[in-house]
C-alpha cells in the first residue's frame, strides 16, 4: 500500500509539473475599430523641361498637420517643386488633384499660376513620407498644398 500512495503522489506532482510547463495560449485581440490603410494616392505630372509635380490622385486617408508654408517655389535636383523657406529647410509640395503644367509654370486648379522663383505663403497640411515618391529626395517632407498665394 505504502508503493501505492507512493505512486499516486509521484503521478499528482508529474500531472502538476506538466501543466505549469505547457505553453499558455494568448486570448485573441479583439478590436473595435477595423485597421484602415492609410494612402495618399499620387501621381507625378512634368513639365517639357523636365520639372516634375506632384498631384493628389483620389481621396487621400493620410493624417494631415494643418499649417502654412511660407517661402521660395524652386525646383530641387530630381526637378520636383518644392518651397525653399528662409531658414533653408525645402519641403516638397503635393498639389491639388487637376494641377497641371502650363510651359514650365504650374496651373493649379483654381486658376492661380506657380513659377519656380515665385514666394509663395501656401496653405495646407503637412502629411506623412511617402516612399512611392521617392524620385524627389524629400519625399519624407510633404505639404499638400490647398491654396497658394503668389508675394510681391
Amino acid at each position: 500500500m505504502a508503493h501505492r500512495a507512493a505512486f499516486v503522489i509521484a503521478g499528482a506532482i508529474a500531472l502538476f509539473l506538466s501543466a505549469c510547463s505547457a505553453p499558455q495560449g494568448e486570448p485573441a485581440s479583439v478590436s473595435a475599430v477595423p485597421s484602415v490603410q492609410q494612402e495618399m494616392p499620387t501621381a507625378v505630372v512634368q513639365s517639357a523641361g523636365g520639372k516634375k509635380a506632384v498631384v493628389h490622385a483620389g481621396v487621400s486617408t493620410a493624417p494631415e498637420e494643418s499649417g502654412q508654408l511660407v517661402g521660395n517655389l524652386a525646383a530641387d535636383g530630381a526637378g520636383c517643386i518644392v518651397v525653399r523657406a528662409s531658414d533653408g529647410e525645402t519641403t516638397t509640395l503635393v498639389f491639388p488633384e487637376g494641377t497641371a503644367f502650363n510651359g514650365e509654370s504650374l496651373a493649379l486648379p483654381d486658376g492661380s499660376s506657380l513659377s519656380a522663383g515665385d514666394n509663395v505663403a501656401l496653405d495646407g497640411a503637412r502629411v506623412p513620407a511617402d516612399e512611392k515618391l521617392s524620385v524627389c529626395p524629400n519625399y519624407f517632407r510633404l505639404f499638400s498644398v490647398v491654396r497658394a498665394t503668389v508675394s510681391p
